[in-house]
């Protein structure tokens, strides 16, 4: 029935709210081997990002919790070994076009789509880009020998 979707409002894509990162200060790499979709690796830490979720995340039940958590953990034993400063934070990103209130549920960050990009970059920086860089090319090298 095109008059039914057509009254729906259009899904934000997490990942283009990725792509709004400063380049410079940011890299984003594949999560897979950690159990995430995306790395972030910044100048304002290392975060797991993880979609999940077509709705809006109610109550204390909420999918992925226990992914991203787990993701987390695996990222900062990684960027412990590679020497990076700054905390390792978890992201769960439902994908939806609704707004909510961004909030903390048992260690993991939940936020909506729109405002992704700004949770991750209005943190405070605590390494300089092109430590990043460096960084972020040994984090790839450290999860290419884990496979």
């Amino acid at each position: 029935m095109p008059g039914r979707d057509a009254a729906r409002p259009p899904t934000v894509l997490p990942e283009r709210e990725l792509r709004k990162l400063d380049r410079w200060s940011f890299r984003v790499l594949p999560g897979e081997e950690l159990g995430c979709d995306h790395i972030v690796l910044g100048t304002t830490g290392a975060f797991a990002v993880l979609f999940r979720g077509d709705s809006v995340p109610q109550g204390f039940l909420i999918p992925g919790i226990h992914r991203a958590r787990r993701a987390a953990r695996r990222l900062r034993a990684h960027v412990s070994a590679i020497g990076v400063e700054g905390g390792t934070v978890a992201l769960l990103c439902p994908r939806t076009s609704a707004v909510i209130a961004p909030r903390t549920m048992r260690g993991v960050r939940v936020v909506p789509p729109v405002l992704l990009a700004k949770e991750i970059s209005e943190r405070n920086r605590s390494s300089l880009p092109h430590q990043i860089q460096r960084a972020a090319e040994s984090l790839t090298r450290s999860l290419a020998q884990s496979r």
